[in-house]
């Protein structure tokens, strides 16, 4: 708090006392002289000053104007809220938001071996991890539950049939899906990472209306077990169609050398080096 010290005026008292000296005739030699006259009386001592009036304070300063109201900047999205609901995968049912972590398993930044070519964007170890972005060891299964948990549709996947010395091709289907790259904290699209050894264009430039769905992997028995294909197979997330994709790109692309000449390489602008971590997001595509 702000403290103001008293202004204090000083007092000054004033006395003045008049004095007057008695005059005295000088004695004559005149034997009838009158006698001398008495003393003046004293005068009454002069009034003392009065106190000065202190100075009125100065005026108080005016207040500004006041200014416009500044608008607040707007807050930031808040972060997914996750949760850990299976082995390795994270989910936030509020934002409609999977996470889970792999790594880069190929080099396309080596000078001997610069052409990568890609079959998958992600996979489980010891799968096609020559032929993927990124290598994962959560189960296909449990990302493929993690999707049906926040309300995403399962669909069905590609399909290639042989008629006729003819191959069709029958595409995915299931719910559309947001697939996102997180890197030291920036994000960037797989569609991004593919390039075109043709026409070197990104797969996003190459087929912008394409996307991921949510197609589905199948069940198959195996001396009378029940396997997810993708857990056996490693196919998590498709570019080219192997049929048992947990998650398809909607255009198809055959595997097989001997019926489509390989296109799409690894992009050594975007794809960091081998051994990078790399936190995959998945969300309904808007």
């Amino acid at each position: 708090m702000n403290c103001t010290t008293p202004r204090i005026a000083p007092i000054l008292a004033l006395a003045g006392l008049w004095l007057t000296g008695c005059a005295h005739k000088a004695a004559t030699t005149a034997p009838a002289s009158p006698p001398a006259a008495p003393p003046a009386a004293p005068q009454a001592a002069a009034p003392a000053p009065s106190s000065p009036t202190p100075a009125p304070p100065p005026p108080a300063p005016s207040a500004p104007a006041a200014s416009p109201p500044v608008a607040a900047p707007a807050a930031p999205p808040a972060a997914p809220a996750l949760k850990e609901v299976f082995p390795g995968v994270r989910v936030d049912a509020a934002t409609k938001t999977i996470e889970f972590d792999g790594t880069v398993p190929i080099d396309c930044h080596n000078e001997r071996t610069p052409v990568v070519y890609l079959e998958l964007v992600a996979c489980t170890p010891d799968t096609k991890e020559h032929e993927a972005l990124v290598v994962t060891r959560t189960k296909p299964s449990n990302i493929h539950a993690a999707m049906l948990l926040i309300g995403l549709e399962l669909g069905k996947p590609g399909v290639w049939t042989w008629e006729d010395k003819k191959i069709t091709a029958t595409a995915p289907t299931g719910g559309r899906v947001r697939i996102t790259f997180i890197v030291n904290g920036k994000e960037s699209s797989p569609a991004d990472w593919i390039l075109n050894q043709r026409d070197h264009r990104t797969l996003a430039q190459h087929s912008p209306k394409e996307g991921f769905v949510f197609s589905g992997s199948n069940t198959v028995n195996r001396r009378g077990q029940d396997w997810y294909q993708a857990d056996a197979e490693g196919s998590l997330i498709g570019l080219t169609c192997f049929s048992n994709e947990t998650i398809s790109w909607t255009q198809m692309y055959n595997p097989d050398s001997g019926v489509e000449e390989p296109q799409w390489i690894a992009n050594a602008d975007t794809v960091p080096p081998m051994g990078t971590p790399v936190t995959v997001r998945i969300s309904p595509a808007r």
